[in-house]
């Protein structure tokens, strides 16, 4: 029997009943409620034998039915969450139920006893198995693990591309992850999904139903509520599974994603337009959720002036279709616009950084400023761009998607690093941990993300905010000294993306004058703007002195100021205005890097920056990798290497004098005392000098008239080598006095006559060629 959810609605609703006159009477019923516009009724579990998809179950109380009154009651009438975490419910649900009706058992609530409720968490965390379709060749161990390069020249494996392809998709998964090259296993290579079956590619989950640890985890939970409403329903459900914990994933973890620096964020930003990068500098900077950003209305700044930061009221989310309910009511309210957050810690009060702000007033004027010079409050923020103040999530994340994806190709990654990631709530993860590198206080960086200040009762309900922003100017001061130092040129980060094209229609109707005053001011770029024309890597090179592939380099890593100008096969074509290049061309005329200055005296980049800093040296960062000197300040510390060039000519540390001398320290140091030995000036790490004129002479003085070879004696070494012995055994006979040692000239000896008497006696052969090569 099925009924319509609601009126209108071609959504049904369908219970199989016991008996006719059961299904009459909830016929009845729901025909009444549909009149009411109220919600269906739900059937008792007892007078139903079979669930929605009419697989047949055994005696006893359907999953499906039971959950499906669970969650009614819980999200429908009482409102305990939103629509999209009812739909979320729905699928977990529908997913336990398909497993226990498919079951060869056909599981109902009374039967789910603890070595069912272990099945069900395997299934939940492994899935199904997914047995190879292609036949591996003869030869091959399924479980041999391959690169991907290896992967390709298999037998009958597909192309390079096409494995790439299946990788990216997620199809096609590495065994191994850790360092170097990721490895593929030869089973998981040949199959359908891969080589493509005689129907084409499968599309939908690839996984055979196995989830995460934290979706896993969440079904449970699902799980565990239901048998709790089943129990007070007086449904006979074991309850020796109350001690059984959650089945643990035996899944690789993957890496944390790494913070995406400033100078990363500004290269992205090159490759988007200017709305969706107004939107990434808002989640970057500020920490803003998506659907936060999205939401921000144009009467929620405060702009204190020129120069000055401004203020940023969160209060409302926007940029796709958000769904609500009223507890109570079944009907879903649908609209581009919401003021309900995601928790009430989430309303909260920003103090926007200065460069952030003039990002955010060069948008007002060029957006949503009228001919008659009124600001509209109302709009969106981040401008609509197929319709007004409305959408976009979906927009951004794809071209975001896109400039990471370039990004990694131009950095020459054939596959990008678990740990670099560039989805939008990167940005807010970046902002957050760089606030923890800033040793900000914890409660002020939880209210700057939107968190609670603190999980007890304290910080939950007695910490407030401070209503003169104090943390949020010290922490928007500490950004601002950021992105200044990695961007001095600002946010207005120069593009060639246009957001006025046919694709974004709203934007589209005022194309001409919004792409006028935005290369106006810099931030779009035509390709010819007057005398500043676009030059490519060949003219930024003859410009710089530089070679063109050390000029690429720079242009796609950000030290020379560029944008995408065309698309290759492989990464990007790049162009940068002249001005920007003459402008660097100027301050490299001006300037000597640190890293020239550390390859002009073979030293490392490290300890030239040590010095400088040490030495309190102006010094100025002109990109994320690079520190820049004055020429005055260069001429000092290249003077300063020179003269410890010099020092390092003419003298030796006392550690090596000591080495060459073959004396200890404190001989050293009192032959410097005696005048043997003449000190020089310290180095510049605080060793101690001696020259190398004072200590060649000293060892000629040790080695005078008495340094003369005994034809008596043989030295240790020469003994060894006459021998064939080890050091021990000659060792051991001088200790016995089978052969006698002499010292003669600090060196140990051995007489001549007592080694060819013990070889004459113990070893005739040794004493003939012993003989034979002390003669030759």
């Amino acid at each position: 029997m099925s009924l319509p959810t609601r009126r209108g609605s071609t959504k049904r609703q369908t219970w199989l009943f016991r008996n006719e006159a059961a299904a009459d009477a909830w016929l009845e019923a729901g025909k009444r409620a549909l009149h009411a516009d109220q919600a269906l009724p739900m059937p008792e579990p007892g007078l139903l034998v079979q669930g929605r998809t009419g697989a047949r179950v055994a005696s006893g109380t359907s999953f499906r039915v039971i959950a499906s009154r669970w969650k009614e009651e819980r999200y429908v009438e009482m409102g305990l969450a939103g629509p999209s975490r009812e739909d979320t419910v729905d699928r977990h649900i529908k997913r336990i139920a398909d497993w226990m009706e498919h079951k060869d058992c056909r599981l109902v609530m009374e039967t789910m006893v603890r070595d069912r409720v272990k099945e069900l968490q395997e299934f939940l965390i492994r899935g199904a198995e997914r047995a190879p379709t292609v036949p591996i060749p003869t030869g091959l161990d399924p479980e041999q693990l391959v690169t991907i390069l290896e992967a390709a020249a298999l037998p009958g494996m597909a192309s390079l591309s096409t494995l790439k392809r299946r990788v990216k998709a997620g199809i096609l998964t590495a065994g191994h992850t850790g360092p170097g090259a990721h490895l593929y296993k030869v089973g998981d290579l040949y199959c359908e999904e891969v080589l493509d079956g005689p129907d084409g590619l499968r599309t939908g989950p690839r996984t055979g139903g196995a989830l995460s640890q934290n979706v896993a985890s969440d079904a449970m939970w699902i799980f565990n509520e239901v048998c709790l409403f089943a129990d007070d329903y007086g449904v006979n459900v074991p309850q020796d599974r109350k001690s059984l914990p959650m089945h643990r994933s035996d899944r690789e973890r993957k890496p944390k994603h790494e913070p995406v620096s400033i100078g990363r964020c500004a290269d992205v930003a090159a490759r988007l337009h200017v709305v969706h990068q107004l939107a990434l500098w808002l989640m970057r900077l500020l920490g803003l959720r998506i659907g936060e950003a999205f939401g921000v209305r144009v009467g929620s700044i405060i702009d204190r002036g020129e120069g000055e930061p401004g203020v940023l009221l969160v209060k409302e989310q926007g940029g796709r279709k958000m769904r609500s309910r009223k507890p109570g009511e079944r009907y879903v309210t649908i609209a581009d616009q919401t003021v309900v957050l995601k928790t009430h810690n989430s309303y909260r009060v920003l103090v926007v950084p200065s460069a952030l702000m003039d990002l955010i007033r060069t948008t007002i004027a060029v957006f949503h400023t009228n001919t008659d010079g009124s600001v509209r409050t109302a709009d969106r923020l981040v401008p609509g761009l197929k319709r007004r103040n409305a959408g976009g999530q979906q927009a951004f994340r794809a071209a975001l998607s896109a400039a990471a994806a370039e990004v990694a190709i131009e950095l020459e990654q054939d596959e990008v690093d678990a740990t670099f990631s560039l989805a939008p709530h990167d940005m807010r993860r970046s902002v957050l941990s760089d606030l923890d590198r800033f040793e900000v206080k914890d409660t002020h960086a939880r209210r700057f993300g939107g968190h609670a200040a603190g999980a007890d009762v304290h910080g939950r309900h007695y910490v407030l905010d401070d209503p003169k922003l104090r943390p949020m100017k010290k922490i928007a001061k500490r950004i601002q000294k950021e992105v200044t130092e990695a961007l001095p040129a600002g946010l207005h980060i120069p593009t060639m993306v246009s957001c006025t094209t046919n694709n974004q229609p709203a934007l589209a109707l005022e194309g001409r004058r919004i792409d006028a005053e935005l290369a106006e001011r810099g931030w779009l770029l035509l390709p010819s703007d007057g005398d500043d024309v676009l030059v490519g890597a060949g003219e930024v090179a003859e410009l710089l002195g530089i070679a063109v592939q050390e000029a690429r380099r720079r242009m796609a890593d950000g030290r020379i100021p560029s944008t995408v100008w065309s698309e290759r096969a492989r990464g990007s074509e790049r162009r940068s205005r002249l001005s920007d290049v003459r402008a660097i061309k100027a301050l490299q005329d001006s300037h000597v890097s640190i890293r020239s200055i550390a390859e002009e005296f073979g030293t490392t980049y490290h300890t030239v920056y040590q010095f400088v800093l040490a030495q309190g040296y102006e010094r100025r960062r002109i990109n994320d990798r690079e520190y820049v000197l004055t020429t005055e300040t260069a001429q000092r510390v290249r003077a300063h290497y020179q003269t410890q060039a010099a020092l390092h000519a003419r003298a030796i540390p006392f550690s090596v004098a000591v080495e060459e001398l073959g004396a200890t320290l404190a001989t050293v140091e009192q032959m410097v005392r005696d005048g043997i030995l003449d000190a020089d000036e310290p180095a510049h790490d605080g060793r101690r000098m001696v020259t190398r004129d004072s200590v060649r002479l000293a060892l000629v003085a040790r080695a005078g008239p008495e340094r003369v070879r005994r034809s008596d004696l043989y030295s240790w070494p020469e003994a060894l080598a006459l021998t064939g012995w080890s050091d021990a055994r000659l060792t051991a006979l001088a200790h016995e006095g089978k052969v006698k040692r002499v010292e003669f000239n600090r060196r140990r000896h051995v007489t001549c006559a007592s080694l060819l008497r013990y070889l004459a006696a113990e070893d005739p052969e040794l004493l003939v060629v012993a003989l034979s090569a002390s003669a030759t």
